[in-house]
């Protein structure tokens, strides 16, 4: 009493692999461009410092 399991298409699971490539490569690119973010952020915060450090000396 198994049932045969119906594959898809196979332009259907082509199709599929590439859109879950793109939603990849996205969030990649969103990782990126927000750890750049993070980056300047970290900078504004150490010239800040350098600057407060700076003028209690």
């Amino acid at each position: 009493m198994s049932e045969t399991p119906i594959l898809p298409a196979p332009q259907k699971v082509k199709q599929t692999i590439e859109t879950a490539h793109r939603a990849c490569q996205d969030m990649e690119l969103a990782g990126l461009e927000l750890q750049e973010v993070i980056e300047l952020l970290e900078k504004n915060i150490r010239e800040q410092r350098l600057r407060r450090l700076r003028q209690v000396s």
